[in-house]
């Protein structure tokens, strides 16, 4: 059974249509944008937002919450994420540092029966021990980033022969002392790039 809306129906300019009917059947925009272009057609049309969830395979939620934010804020500003949505949290070089410690021992050290990490039991440590070790931005951190932040660093948890039997001192500031080389030479690549194109100029 449909679900009643008691919201305003959407009204839309001559323009505004053909620029969501341009924008629903583009091959170059983003697929997310596409997709809430047909939302608000299919809206405006008199579709419910029950049936477009079903047409487009879209949660019923997402359907309601985007016509609303057009209601409110109209086609353009509507149809964009709202300020700071998607933007990827920056993870510190402190916490790249103790993420790197955590691969470079063993699981037994913390408790578990495994004698070394799988990506899953990994990721699992890091979002669990993270707030209380200082390392919040980490909370929500997933398998793919922390194996390019693994991979960046030449570390792979797999692989026994990575382990040592006493974790160094130093290991933290060694660490930062080799992620802010990392940065430094990344750095230099970019200045050398622009200089060369301004040259070839």
């Amino acid at each position: 059974m449909a679900r009643i809306s008691r919201r305003p129906k959407l009204s839309l300019t001559h323009e505004e249509i053909k620029y969501l009917e341009k924008l629903s059947h583009s091959r170059s925009e983003p697929a997310s944008l596409v997709q809430r272009a047909k939302i608000v057609l299919l809206s405006f049309e008199g579709i419910n937002d029950t049936e477009i969830s079903r047409q487009l395979n879209v949660a019923y939620n997402t359907v309601r919450s985007r016509i609303q934010r057009v209601l409110d804020f109209g086609v353009i500003k509507g149809l964009k994420d709202k300020t700071g949505a998607g933007r990827p949290r920056t993870i510190t070089d402190e916490s790249r540092v103790w993420l790197i410690k955590v691969a470079c021992m063993k699981p037994k050290d913390f408790g578990y029966p495994h004698e070394i990490w799988t990506q899953r039991l990994l990721t699992k440590y890091v979002k669990e021990n993270c707030i209380k070790e200082g390392h919040p931005e980490l909370s929500k951190i997933s398998q793919g980033t922390i194996s390019k932040i693994l991979n960046a660093s030449n570390i792979k948890p797999h692989k026994t022969r990575y382990y040592a039997a006493k974790v160094d001192p130093d290991f933290d500031e060694k660490a930062r002392k080799v992620l802010g080389t990392y940065k430094e030479v990344k750095k230099l690549k970019k200045e050398f790039k622009k200089t060369h194109m301004k040259f070839l100029e």
